[in-house]
């Protein structure tokens, strides 16, 4: 694909359409050139920082026209290069658009413009009767970007991802026209839903800079159990049986004994419970003390055939709760500290499967000589594995961790699972989409991102090659 560069008569007809000055950023610096990884860095030639609709609907429809590449960009916690400028052109940073433009309770929605970030929303929302539900582990992440590649989060599996969330959306297409996609109504069997097209789609159909949320009433009770068993793969295999029970979790988390040792010495803290090698972190909410008790019970009798050891139960605004669910929200960071490269893979299998995943993992940590840590969200099968560099050169990196992407991409699809469970496919995967869904279904997503993008100026270069 042929893309026009950029000239000083488009930087002049494009300053036009921005206000301030700071807004528009000529000369790019180190900030705007990578994602949380920093593993590949592409620069943009230019940076927009735009703060309403019309702002962004005249930069689009000049780069369409123009045939220039635009890359919108939340905070750049994505892990999967998706807001990466790999063919330069415009980075469209969406942070200045961060305005709350509604609350209201009567609809249990709540509108919000692209670049505000969830802790805003959580902190707005903290002495309200109501909620937004998801929570995705970066809390600093946009809402915006949360949307373009359907985050998940830690309750997803009583709530649902993000999509579920959504009620409506603008969007900027590349004609330049603002649309709307759903609405605050709660059904709607009404043709195609493009609302739902757009959510996951990583910024390749339309740039989103309007966000109606779902909120949720907030539920007046909360209790966390952790379970320690002898081994990771001990707890996995609970995690149907506290499913089967009739229970349904706010969060079932797993995590190892392994991954906490790297937080401990990354966060300078000691873990509180020191029996077991893995954990089930189990998360219940209600709306009475009498519902909550039993669900804990029926939770905590259906684990003890797998070897389950006492269960510390704790509430949420208990010390030693929050240092574990501190501990669970770091593991990223823990990880990323404790070695100079890291990659990731995201993913999502049928529950039941998650231990088949985890055995391929250790059989590859021997097989390919490379620490391979894991954690994840046992409720929904997603699981989140790091493939460490530590003392391999560069080359010797590559290739392994290429190898090891590609034995757990094969294993996921042999379990009738998805490459990405909430991280997307961004750059850093779009070269295996095709393998993994095969020709046919990818040649029908390229006609639908044609149609809405017939240069390809959105975001090229990901989710799948354009060919």
């Amino acid at each position: 694909m042929e893309y026009h560069k950029l000239n000083q008569e488009d930087l002049t007809n494009l300053r036009s359409f921005i206000s301030e000055p700071e807004r528009f950023i000529s000369q790019p610096i180190e900030h705007w050139d990578h994602d949380q990884f920093k593993t590949v860095r592409a620069m943009p030639d230019l940076v927009i920082q735009p703060v309403t609709n019309e702002e962004v609907e005249k930069v689009v429809k000049y780069a369409n026209d123009h045939k220039i590449p635009l890359v919108p960009r939340g905070n750049s916690t994505g892990l999967m290069g998706a807001n990466l400028t790999v063919e330069g052109g415009i980075s469209l940073d969406m942070v200045k658009m961060n305005k709350l433009l509604e609350y209201d309770p009567d609809s249990l929605t709540m509108t919000v413009q692209a670049g505000m970030r969830l802790k805003d929303i959580e902190e707005y929302l903290a002495d309200k009767p109501f909620t937004y539900m998801p929570a995705p582990a970066m809390h600093w992440a946009t809402i915006g970007g949360n949307a373009s590649t359907n985050a998940g989060g830690l309750k997803a599996i009583k709530y649902g991802v993000t999509r579920e969330h959504i009620r409506e959306l603008k969007v900027v297409l590349t004609d330049g026209k603002l649309y709307k996609f759903g609405s605050k109504a709660v059904k709607s069997s009404s043709g195609y839903s493009l609302r739902d097209l757009i959510v996951g789609s990583e910024g390749t159909l339309g740039v989103i800079t309007e966000i109606t949320v779902r909120l949720y009433p907030r539920p007046k009770k909360a209790i966390n159990a952790i379970i320690p068993y002898p081994t990771l793969n001990d707890a996995i295999k609970s995690v149907p049986a506290i499913l089967a029970s009739g229970v349904v979790p706010t969060t079932v988390e797993f995590m190892g004994r392994k991954v906490i040792n790297l937080w401990e010495k990354y966060a300078a803290d000691t873990f509180p419970i020191k029996s077991g090698d893995g954990f089930i972190i189990l998360g219940l909410d209600a709306f009475t003390d009498e519902e909550l008790q039993e669900e804990l019970k029926q939770a905590l009798a259906a684990v003890k055939p797998f070897k389950a050891e006492k269960a510390v139960v704790l509430g949420v605004d208990d010390p030693e709760a929050k240092k574990i669910w501190a501990c669970r929200e770091a593991l990223l960071l823990a990880i990323q500290k404790s070695t100079p490269k890291m990659d990731e893979v995201d993913v999502c299998v049928p529950i039941n499967h998650i231990p088949v995943v985890l055995d391929r993992i250790e059989e590859l940590e021997q097989e390919v000589g490379m620490r391979i840590p894991n954690f994840g969200h046992a409720g929904d099968g997603n699981l989140h594995i790091y493939l460490c560099s530590d003392q391999m050169g560069d080359e010797e990196y590559a290739q392994k961790s290429d190898q090891v992407i590609n034995e757990l991409y094969k294993t996921a699809k042999s379990l009738d699972g998805n490459m990405s469970g909430e991280h997307g496919i961004g750059y850093a995967r779009a070269d295996k989409f095709e393998d993994f869904y095969s020709k046919d279904y990818t040649e029908l997503l390229r006609k639908v991102k044609a149609l809405f993008d017939p240069n390809h100026i959105l975001n090229p270069g990901k989710i799948f090659t354009l060919k």
